[in-house]
């Protein structure tokens, strides 16, 4: 099974944010946490997957990518500039 062009989109924007993310599965279920790994096409684990560190754990999950429903990118991207904050007058 391929993933839709959306679901795909999803996933590799979760793995370039550098901060947690929501995954809402098809069978109603989410979770929050670091999206750290993911792999497209079907070799070599025989299907498409990502992977996932819980939100507060050091747990590495593996999820197929056909449960994925979305990905909402929920968390700060410790990757993105730092921007002081303005001074007030």
């Amino acid at each position: 099974m391929s993933l839709s062009k959306d679901i795909a989109a999803q996933i590799d924007a979760a793995y370039d944010h550098r901060g947690h993310v929501t995954v809402a599965f098809t069978d109603g279920k989410t979770i929050e946490g670091y999206l750290f790994n993911r792999e497209h096409a079907p070799f070599p684990s025989g299907e498409a997957y990502i992977e996932v560190i819980p939100k507060d754990s050091e747990e590495r999950l593996r999820f197929p990518s056909a449960t994925v429903k979305s990905i909402a990118l929920t968390g700060k991207d410790f990757a993105s500039p730092f921007v002081p904050p303005a001074k007030q007058p």
